[in-house]
């Protein structure tokens, strides 16, 4: 198994504890697919992972190898190594080239690849390379129809696409049904809330790191941290009504492939009230669990919190209501 993007590595560590577990009543076809490709391999689940996604591994109780490779002959070679019989990866944003290197070196070797999508933006250049070329795993798993079209529209052929329903929700689900109002309570306090406080999480984003690698957006994460701000100083809640700046606490939480030290000037340049910090505690669903209200832009942390039934507000107008299968 291979992810370096965190929604990929969430999606990837559902499907193993899923397809570890037996079968309960009518599973989607994609999942019944999954279940046989694997099966010979479940008793030895080899992890390979780049060093953004080691601590979402850990935390879920594997042990995974940091993997540096990039191209063909490093991906063959970690395969032969491995003696890889089945290769499961997620799909990465277009600065990672493992996961094209991997579909590329398993298909010479002989070894059927399979690869799961966590969300449907830019869809077409996570199997573009740099000089324009196209590869495709031999299997690509979507939550639903929707993903599905997404993919035939960005010219994935649609008879390598199967349905698995979504993997990562449930698994997230059932951890946050573990938290305790102290272990919420804990995080809060570590964070410095104080018992009138309201916590607002903005989940940060990498679109300055990705647009330096050639992909643009049409935002830019710290502007849209500066606008937050304001708004609140000013006494406006996001999403409506009013909030109280003096008190509000803010957290940024760090993207996993943000540049260490992004938001530093930003904070200490910030006349308070609010307060606000760049601390990424506890787990993603325990810091979901915490915070009153979470913003940001469109990334999976949001779906994420609407998931948990948790307020959301997507600060560049994403439809978050409607589900990922309109972002993008």
């Amino acid at each position: 198994m291979f992810s370096r993007d965190p929604g990929p590595t969430n999606q990837l560590i559902a499907a193993i504890e899923l397809l570890r577990a037996s079968a309960v009543g009518d599973e989607p076809a994609g999942v019944v697919a999954l279940r046989a490709a694997t099966r010979v391999a479940m008793g030895d689940v080899r992890v390979v992972t780049r060093p953004q996604s080691v601590a979402a591994w850990h935390a879920a109780g594997f042990d995974p190898e940091i993997w540096e490779g990039r191209a063909e002959p490093a991906a063959m070679e970690l395969l032969i190594r491995n003696e890889v019989i089945v290769l499961l990866t997620g799909t990465s944003d277009i600065d990672e080239l493992g996961d094209r290197a991997l579909w590329r070196g398993a298909r010479k070797l002989g070894i059927e690849s399979h690869a799961l999508l966590d969300h449907p933006a830019n869809a077409a250049k996570r199997f573009t390379d740099a000089d324009g070329s196209v590869v495709y795993p031999d299997w690509l798993y979507v939550p639903d129809d929707v993903f599905a079209h997404r993919l035939t529209a960005a010219d994935v052929p649609r008879h390598q696409i199967r349905i698995t329903g979504e993997l990562h929700h449930a698994r997230l689900r059932r951890l946050a049904s573990r938290h305790t109002a102290d272990e919420i309570a804990r995080l809060r306090r570590r964070w410095g809330a104080g018992p009138g406080d309201e916590v607002v999480l903005f989940a940060s984003e990498c679109a300055r790191e990705m647009a330096a690698a050639g992909r643009p957006s049409p935002y830019d994460e710290m502007d849209v941290l500066q606008r937050l701000l304001r708004q609140i100083t000013a006494g406006e809640r996001p999403g409506g009504g009013s909030l109280d700046p003096n008190s509000a606490l803010i957290i940024v939480r760090m993207h996993p492939r943000d540049q260490a030290g992004k938001y530093d000037a930003l904070v200490a340049a910030h006349p308070r009230p609010p307060a606000v910090i760049v601390n990424n505690d506890g787990t993603p669903d325990l810091a979901l669990a915490a915070a009153d209200l979470i913003v940001g832009m469109n990334s999976s942390l949001l779906y994420e919190g609407l998931e948990l039934r948790r307020p959301v507000v997507s600060l560049t107008g994403h439809d978050i209501a409607a589900g990922k299968s309109s972002a993008g």
